[in-house]
């Protein structure tokens, strides 16, 4: 067993014990739900979409019982809660509906109901003990999800991860084409490597080298893909920060001379409305960035630094940079 493996199962041990194991019936939770749980994911497949980061952002009661406030998600956010017997529910406080969107207890291959979005309205667990292997690492504890009738657009599989939740989906996005979500960042019921308050930002990439497939025939616009991530994280005081316009933040790659390859911001407009933003806690902002230049075609082989900042009025305070490598293979 790796070190990080097993670093990685302690971490599910742990996340077990904070969040009162067991929560529910005799079964691990699948979707916790604590507020300021947060998750970030990559994406990919042969249709890449935008980046994905879901946050439990409060809770609160309805007739009585407890939902929490789920954010992120691309048509909206929604309030869900899980019963004692492992069911996820979602509910409409305009019309008093809930629905059902997972049975985590439900048996392997039995089909039953769901009002999960992106879904056909069936769903069955597929595979308890599955395994996975991602960027989290390898394990063998996961819970496959699957969803008959499936075919053109819609979620065709999801895996989750006991007291972390979701780490892998797949969606058809017509034809042949599928885009995927793979768990890159977690932070669950409180749980930070932090040691003692403080206050920094910093910017993280999903690997230190990319590699362009040269071998011809080359497809056209064809170029690695890098995503990054820069955190905010204050757990000693709130941080106030003012912005001329609407833009919060911007992103820079520069080659071994210096030379501008890539600016986020390039293009983009911004409203011209000053305003102020309050941080306390951890703020994560994820890009999804193409690795070519002007012409479409990959950068040249050599190191680059990515470098991220808040576009706060003022000192460029908050800035991290990153190094890393285009390689090409033939």
């Amino acid at each position: 067993m790796s070190r990080k493996y097993a670093g990685l199962k302690r971490l599910i041990v742990l996340l077990g014990a904070l969040t009162c194991l067991p929560v529910f019936g005799a079964g691990p939770d699948y979707f916790p739900l604590q507020a300021g749980n947060q998750w970030v994911y990559r994406t990919g497949g042969t249709r890449v979409s935008d980046p994905l980061v879901l946050e439990v952002t409060k809770s609160s009661d309805f007739d009585g019982i407890t939902w929490y406030l789920l954010h992120g998600m691309r048509n909206g956010d929604y309030w869900l809660r899980m019963d004692d017997d492992g069911k996820l529910y979602s509910y409409d406080p305009k019309t008093k509906e809930q629905k059902l969107w997972y049975d985590f207890q439900s048996a392997e291959g039995e089909v039953f109901a769901t009002a999960v979005p992106y879904c056909c309205g069936k769903a069955v667990i597929a595979k308890r003990g599955a395994n996975y292997s991602g960027p989290l690492g390898d394990f063998d504890s996961g819970l496959e999800m699957r969803y008959p009738g499936v075919f053109q657009i819609g979620i065709s599989r999801d895996v989750f991860l006991p007291f972390v939740g979701l780490v892998y989906r797949m969606e058809n996005t017509g034809g042949p084409s599928i885009a995927t979500y793979e768990l890159i960042y977690a932070r669950m019921a409180g749980v930070t490597v932090l040691s003692a308050p403080e206050l920094s930002f910093g910017l993280a990439l999903d690997s230190a080298v990319y590699t362009a497939d040269m071998m011809p025939p080359i497809r056209p616009g064809y170029s690695p893909m890098m995503t990054a991530r820069f955190t905010l994280r204050s757990t000693a005081a709130p941080v106030q920060l003012a912005f001329r316009t609407g833009q919060v933040y911007d992103f820079v790659i520069r080659n071994q001379d210096g030379e501008k390859v890539f600016r986020w911001s390039s293009g983009k407009f911004f409203t011209d409305a000053l305003h102020t933003e309050t941080y306390l806690g951890e703020k994560n902002w994820v890009l999804t960035v193409p690795l070519s230049g002007a012409d479409g075609k990959p950068l040249s082989e050599g190191s680059y630094t990515a470098e991220a900042w808040l576009t706060a009025d003022g000192p460029r305070t908050f800035r991290a940079k990153a190094g890393f490598q285009i390689r090409y293979t033939h």
